[in-house]
């Protein structure tokens, strides 16, 4: 099942958990057309000598998105980047994920590709995180997320 592989590290005990406890039918059914839909854009992409940038959404799904991204980096980047995943400069965290999704390239030996983007969610981020009692993930104030952005930049994106 799909939904097994689907895994993101708990920050706080830095263990492996499942992104979802586990699919419906339906919902494997669902996950496996998009993850061939994806998988067409990326040859596609490839043969056409283009770059295919994935983009980032709200911080609770960008998870999933950026395992299914660095999936796609894994098959397709081998030579030079082809497949880009969007990092939100706006998070708190962006320098971090950035950072792991780097050395993780270096590690298995393939190309890594990325866009920064200072960020479009804050609004929903905000409130959701005082709805449901979280940190908020986004950087206090204009000014560090463009240090953040500019933190990026320096180490070589």
């Amino acid at each position: 099942r799909l939904s097994r592989h689907l895994v993101v590290p708990n920050v706080q005990t830095g263990q492996l958990e499942p992104l979802l406890s586990r699919f419906t039918e339906e919902e494997e059914q669902q996950m496996k057309r998009m993850l061939q839909r994806m998988d067409v854009l990326a040859k596609k992409a490839k043969e056409a000598g283009v770059r295919l940038m994935i983009d980032a959404e709200q911080s609770y799904f960008q998870p999933a998105i950026s395992r299914l991204t660095l999936e796609m980096q894994r098959r397709f980047n081998v030579d030079k980047p082809f497949i880009f995943n969007t990092f939100q400069c706006y998070l708190k965290d962006a320098y971090d994920n950035v950072t792991l999704d780097m050395e993780l390239a270096r590690r298995e030996g393939w190309c890594f590709g990325a866009k920064l983007v200072r960020g479009a969610y804050m609004a929903q981020e905000r409130v959701r995180a005082a709805e449901i009692g979280y940190e908020d993930p986004i950087n206090p104030t204009y000014e560090a997320t463009n240090a953040m952005y500019h933190r990026m930049k320096e180490i070589g994106l």
